[in-house]
């Protein structure tokens, strides 16, 4: 687009010739709000700010366009308005004076918030910041804009609710999403229909992450709860939040859908559990199903659904009555294995049978020890989050840093000098840095496959066995949350079960050969050129030097590409540049 002035501040699609917009009624001389900022607002020298989408006690969203790769982005800016605020003249934020350093505590937990789901952006139904900087006083963190309507629209458009049938096609990556999230020590509490998108194709994305302490009451910030899908423990400061909070809020979605009604309040629910069970609402809900989104919905946190794989596992156990339980219905079936193949797969052994007493324990004791272990990680992530101060700037798309210079204070003679890094808690693997592998084991290759064969050479192994239904992926080579680099595309050996057909031999020699992009005798473990969109010269190299290639600049002008930022590269981006053979890599540079 040649002219940006001739974009809606409203939806970031192109103007009329009389400036008028065909898609949405955005009024250009509506007021805005002075705590945030005015649209057509340039951050970054690159991205356009449209008007607020949302705003809670954490910051706004805002709808905004990047000049560099001509998109929509949404634009998250950190503005606690109880601890700071703006005025019209300036778009510099004023932190109140005895609010500095729960400013700086918060916007430090925005920092690694934003950074942690970053490193997960190989979940294709998350949508993670890809771009983060400081300005103006606070931090911004973009993210892509989706094409969508909100899970509430949504319904208001199917009839208010959808059967258990219809659901079961379309939830299971928003359970397999949660559960990876909660692996890394993130709670939502924020989980409602209007933080759910369904895209165009069908598809469903978790947005909505906010700080802690705006998903709970009495905080020193504003409070955004969802009534009707906060958890009781949400309305007390002094309870402990935790993946039971989430599986509350998801079990209130369930309820909605199947229903069209919204369950009560649990502040009155509280004092009076006026609930009514879903079995009493429709007859077409099977009655398993029923019984488990209501253990999902109890008020004592101790007595609920526990964990999204305990969730997922009640929701689709197979009734008494069946003998044998039906294979590969869907990808969440298997995701309740995730805990107990951690626990119980034994790669040189993975034919024996335990005693049926002894697994039901070990699976009580992995639930128990799932919560303890999602306990503790929450706990040590808000400490860590209070103490970091310090960190190391690095390039854009793969660790973002802020680097706030000064914080000004509203008392005019009280002018703050202070650095407030993000700190980067990654260390340096033999995989590279950039992203968190996720834990694989125990989900169906198939659900998988589209979301990781981007970042990696898949490698594949099948193994019979008597346990795993086939399909279910038993091991990974890359174990999970270690850190990779997408741009390597690393070997990933991935060990997926054959199931115990009679026709496989009785060992497992006849089935040892991987296939795949990639094969052991083949691989040669050469880096590929990384993608250079929007990187400034510095840190292009910081990305080339972290992968051992060689490289040196050459400058030309431009007119297209702003100066300092990278143009081309002698070889194209994603192929393999060897290493070994003393090459350089040109890197040219816009004047």
């Amino acid at each position: 687009m040649e002219n940006i002035q001739n974009l809606c501040m409203g939806c970031m699609n192109e103007l009329e010739e009389d400036g008028t917009c065909s898609y949405c009624n955005y009024n250009p001389d509506s007021p805005y709000l002075q705590s945030y900022l005015p649209p057509k607002s340039m951050l970054d020298e690159r991205y356009i700010v449209g008007k607020v989408l949302s705003y809670n006690g954490e910051g706004a969203a805002y709808i905004g366009y990047d000049t560099v790769t001509s998109s929509k982005v949404v634009i998250h800016e950190y503005m606690p308005d109880t601890l700071c605020s703006r005025t019209k003249q300036s778009p510099k934020i004023m932190v109140k004076t005895d609010s500095l350093n729960k400013y700086k505590t918060y916007m430090s937990e925005f920092a690694e918030l934003n950074k942690s789901l970053s490193r997960m952006r190989t979940l294709s139904h998350l949508v993670p910041a890809i771009d983060m900087f400081a300005e103006n006083n606070t931090m911004y963190a973009i993210s892509k804009y989706v094409e969508g309507i909100t899970l509430k629209k949504f319904l208001h458009g199917n009839g208010d609710k959808l059967s258990w049938e219809q659901i079961k096609k379309i939830f299971p990556p928003i359970f397999t999403t949660l559960s990876l999230i909660h692996n890394s020590g993130i709670i939502h509490g924020g989980i409602c229909p209007d933080n759910i998108i369904v895209t165009p194709k069908g598809e469903l994305k978790l947005i909505g992450f906010s700080i802690s302490a705006t998903r709970v009451e009495n905080s020193d910030l504003s409070s955004e709860l969802y009534p009707g899908y906060a958890a009781p423990e949400q309305y007390n400061s002094l309870d402990w939040l935790g993946t039971w909070t989430d599986v509350y809020a998801i079990a209130a979605v369930l309820y909605r859908m199947l229903t069209g009604v919204l369950p009560p309040n649990a502040v009155s629910r509280k004092q009076a559990d006026n609930i009514i069970d879903l079995s009493q609402m429709s007859i077409n809900i099977p009655q398993n199903v029923s019984r488990i989104i209501m253990q999902a919905l109890r008020v004592n946190s101790e007595t609920r659904v526990q964990t999204i794989t305990e969730l997922v596992t009640k929701l689709f156990e197979q009734p008494e009555y069946v003998v044998e339980h039906r294979k590969g219905a869907t990808q969440t079936i298997h995701v309740e294995t995730t805990e107990q193949l951690r626990n119980a797969y034994n790669d040189d052994d993975d034919e024996s049978y335990e005693n049926e007493e002894t697994e039901k324990k070990n699976l009580v004791t992995t639930v128990v020890g799932s919560v303890v272990l999602a306990l503790l990680v929450g706990v040590g992530l808000f400490f860590l989050a209070q103490m970091f101060m310090g960190g190391s700037d690095e390039s854009k798309s793969n660790t973002v840093s802020s680097n706030i210079t000064s914080v000004t204070v509203t008392k005019e003679t009280a002018v703050s000098e202070s650095n407030v890094e993000s700190s980067d808690l990654s260390s340096e693997s033999e995989y590279g840095t950039g992203a968190v592998m996720p834990d694989l084991k125990g989900l169906e290759y198939e659900n998988v496959k589209e979301s990781i064969e981007s970042d990696f050479n898949i490698v594949i192994k099948e193994k019979k066995s008597k346990k795993y239904d086939a399909g279910i992926i038993i091991k990974q080579s890359i174990p999970a949350d270690t850190e990779y680099d997408p741009q390597r595309k690393n070997t990933l050996k991935l060990t997926i079960s054959k199931g115990n057909s009679e026709s496989s031999n009785s060992d497992d020699t006849s089935s040892d050969s991987y296939t795949g992009s990639e094969t052991d005798s083949s691989y040669t473990d050469k880096p590929v050129v990384p993608d250079f969109t929007g990187y400034t010269a510095t840190g292009y190299g910081e990305v080339l030097s972290r992968l051992g290639i060689t490289y040196a600049f050459s400058y030309v002008s431009s007119e297209d590409v702003p100066s300092g930022n990278v143009i081309s590269t002698s070889t194209a981006v994603g192929q393999e540049f060897d290493t070994t053979t003393g090459d350089v890599l040109t890197v040219t540079v816009a004047e």
